[in-house]
């Protein structure tokens, strides 16, 4: 008896400690449509972002009959061909519009790896590929408001939402609210009239088993995160859907200088179509560049 007395706080701490590993220390937000109806955006001012896309373009129907269609050799083909799997693009930021921005960004479609880096500020913005500069000639103009609108729609975005945890994004803690997107909300909507131009199979998003999740803070509710997949099911490669993951959180401010020797951007353009010995995945860009054109390669 007195054995057990003397081990019975000692299992009754491993209890304890086994029940707030389980709850990462934190219980769950009792009112999931509350947290959606408090969160707000990030503040102006200096933040730093991570964005990663993954989808697998939609495949088109090949005739109707159920036969394949000849395959394209060509080089328009072979860079069709390329962008049948699954196309990632990863990108991040620091900084803030009005002062200036810092971006890195690569793009993988099959073998090819395309990394890009790029600034910008109030008055110009400029892009490097391969260690050349290209001037752009003005600001980049992204419209975060039209983002904006449909995060502040989010109590009607997400239907039947659920609190399904307490994590951490660098350091801050959130509540992690998940469900589906309506599809008769008016940010859905939108959202499709913002994806409709990419060859996307957007059916889950009209039949409302589009999955989405936010992180929100538990101390500001300001939106740190938010998830959405349009495959519905996770695989976005089976299904020609779309997952977006975008992270922000507070950072400090960088100040952005016009690169040295930058070029026109139409210079850009032939960098990537008709540069000597260049290829994407081994395909020749020079061909490339004449299939584009017109003229013989």
């Amino acid at each position: 008896m007195q054995r057990f007395l003397r081990i019975f706080p000692f299992l009754a701490l491993i209890a304890i400690a086994t029940a707030l590993a389980a709850c990462g220390g934190s219980s769950l937000a009792s009112d999931p449509g509350k947290v959606l109806q408090e969160a707000k955006l990030p503040p102006a001012g200096p933040n730093a972002s991570t964005l990663t896309a993954t989808f697998t373009p939609k495949a088109e129907a090949a005739d109707g009959g159920g036969t394949t269609t000849t395959q394209d050799d060509s080089p328009l083909g072979q860079l069709g061909g390329l962008l049948g799997g699954p196309i990632t693009i990863v990108a991040t930021t620091q900084g803030d519009a009005a002062t200036g921005v810092t971006a890195d960004v690569k793009i993988t479609a099959g073998p090819i790896e395309l990394p890009l880096t790029a600034r910008a500020n109030q008055d110009n913005a400029w892009v490097q590929l391969n260690g050349e500069w290209y001037e752009l000639g003005s600001p980049l103009g992204i419209d975060f408001g039209a983002a904006g609108g449909l995060l502040g729609e989010l109590p009607k975005l997400i239907k039947d939402p659920k609190a399904t945890a307490v994590e951490d994004v660098d350091g801050i803690a959130c509540d992690r609210i998940s469900g589906t997107i309506d599809p008769e909300a008016s940010a859905t909507e939108a959202l499709g009239e913002q994806l409709e131009n990419l060859p996307l199979d957007l059916s889950a998003l009209a039949a409302g088993k589009a999955e989405v999740s936010v992180w929100v803070g538990q101390d500001d509710r300001v939106i740190r995160r938010i998830q959405i997949n349009t495959a519905g099911s996770g695989d976005t490669a089976a299904a020609g859907g779309l997952l977006v993951d975008l992270t922000v959180v507070p950072a400090e401010a960088v100040e952005v200088t016009a690169p040295a020797d930058a070029k026109p951007i139409g210079d850009l353009l032939g960098a990537l179509l008709g540069g000597a010995g260049g290829g994407l995945g081994g395909l020749d860009l020079s061909e490339l560049g004449g299939a584009l054109t017109g003229a013989s390669a």
